[in-house]
């Protein structure tokens, strides 16, 4: 009698697990073979399981334009056609939206990320460009005080250098504070910092809650930041003061910066949405500059040839009393095509994931996703993927020649397959704002610093996505800086 029990179990836990891993195969898709094998759970419980490669893996096992998959228990399609993922995703009539973005006013439902879109339109920034310069200003002066310091040529790690750069762009404009972790070691944000880099993988724990008192601290910061605004009338030329503006069903477009207070029943948003939303951007936009300034740091400084292209283009710069006109940033053609062929290699988010809201039924094929299933659309692998880009794991800005206008381009980006912004409901708003942070930080760093690669890092070097693009090595990027005399009295 006592035998049965753990025999119904054991088969209760066999039937369960085996139809979890047979959802591809009885709904008709192509799927990969299914199973937990013993060197899976060796790496997961080691931590060496390495999900983004594992898509990768998967996206060039085959040729079908769908392939069902699994990570761990949990069923999950992978597009492996651009156009296909390009029609699923603009014009999914919202099936697959984020709902981490969506807010009701009413008896409507609006998605935030699209009302908050002018917010990062060229006149906002524009008038944002100064705080900008300002911690640019604060990067620079950090380096030439180190530089003097040391008397000679300064060796320092870049990639860390730009994620502090990256916190304090964060902390002036969404967080509305004056923030300079260059000197401020014991700030919140640079706690936020030491935390590092976690190699807990998304597809395990992503729907967990996280809550934790760095949340709540970040919570009471934007309270008197905005009880500053409201009701004392403070006026900060920030993505904060707009978010503020939306608060208060004020227009985030225009040209207005003021605040028209509404009731507190009349709120768009309350103190802790808005907290939530200043969060997400600070998680997001962290790993998406910082590694985008980094890996395109790594890579230009590999080639002498575009340094000189670079050096050159910058040089134009009209850099008036050490200040950069906002106007001029948009002529730098070669640093946006820099840029973008580093968005290519690197794509800050190597995977767009989706979770379907209702059952949708995919265009030309008999064939649906169900309800509470992942979509997945692995950009890192097609980025990657020899029938869209030639060589692509070289690193030729000119592949975006012809989008820039400057002449004819090499077959380079077949069927628009460069997605490294996000295609519809995942496309990035800020992607502006994100060029315009790291365009203003390598313009100084190239006025101010001859810079110059440790011939030894492209050997130890390793790129890890975690999920955004990280380097691994014992010292990071280092990065020798010889100082240029162009203007240093500025900074002093």
């Amino acid at each position: 009698m006592w035998l049965l029990l753990p025999i119904l179990l054991y088969s209760a836990v066999f039937l369960s697990v085996r139809h979890i891993y047979s959802h591809w195969k009885r709904r008709g898709f192509p799927s990969e073979r299914a199973g937990i094998t013993w060197t899976f759970l060796r790496q997961a419980y080691r931590r060496e399981f390495r999900h983004v490669e594992a898509i990768c893996e998967a996206y060039q096992a085959g040729r079908d334009r769908l392939l069902g998959i699994y990570c761990f228990f949990r069923p999950v399609l992978l597009v492996r056609s651009v156009e296909l993922a390009q029609t699923i995703l603009q014009q999914s009539n919202g099936h697959f939206n984020e709902l981490k973005w969506d807010y009701v006013r009413g008896y409507r439902r609006f998605n935030l990320l699209e009302r908050l879109a002018p917010a990062f339109g060229a006149k906002r920034l524009a008038d944002m460009f100064g705080l900008v310069q300002k911690v640019s200003d604060h990067l620079i002066s950090h380096l030439l005080d180190k530089d003097q310091a040391k008397e000679g040529v300064l060796e320092v790690d870049m990639q860390q250098i730009l994620r502090i750069y990256s916190i304090n762009i964060i902390g002036n404009l969404i967080y509305g504070l004056d923030v300079n972790n260059f000197e401020q070691k014991d700030h919140i944000f640079t706690s936020f910092l030491s935390r590092g880099h976690s190699t807990i993988q998304s597809f395990t724990l992503s729907r967990l809650p996280q809550k934790s008192s760095f949340t709540y601290r970040l919570r009471d910061l934007i309270k008197q930041s905005v009880e500053l605004r409201e009701d004392h009338g403070l006026i900060r030329k920030d993505i904060l003061q707009l978010l503020v503006r939306f608060r208060n069903g004020n227009e985030v477009s225009g040209e207005k910066w003021q605040i028209e207070k509404s009731n507190d029943q009349e709120k768009c948003l309350s103190i802790k949405r808005l907290a939530k939303v200043a969060e997400d951007l600070l998680k997001v936009s962290l790993d998406s500059v910082a590694s985008t300034a980094t890996l395109s740091l790594f890579e230009i400084l590999q080639e002498p040839l575009i340094v000189e292209k670079l050096q050159a283009e910058v040089s134009d710069l009209s850099n008036e009393n050490g200040q950069l006109k906002f106007e001029e940033l948009d002529g730098l053609k070669y640093m946006d095509m820099c840029l973008k062929e580093t968005v290519r290699k690197y794509p800050p988010v190597p995977i767009i994931e989706r979770i379907c809201r209702k059952t949708y039924s995919l265009p030309n094929s008999k064939l649906t996703i169900d309800e509470g299933k992942t979509l997945m659309v692995p950009l890192l692998a097609i980025h990657r993927d020899e029938r869209y880009f030639s060589e692509p794991m070289k690193y030729k800005p000119l592949r975006f020649l012809a989008e820039n206008g400057a002449g004819p381009c090499q077959k380079e980006s077949k069927n628009n397959a460069f997605i490294g912004f996000g295609i519809g409901g995942a496309h990035c708003v800020g992607q502006n704002f994100a060029k315009l942070v790291i365009k203003v930080a390598l313009v100084k760093l190239l006025q101010n610093f001859r810079l110059e690669l440790n011939p030894n890092l492209a050997e130890t070097m390793e790129v890890t996505h975690q999920p955004a693009p990280f380097i691994r090595t014992r010292d990071g990027l280092k990065v020798k800086l010889r100082r240029r005399e162009i203007k240093p009295s500025f900074y002093r």
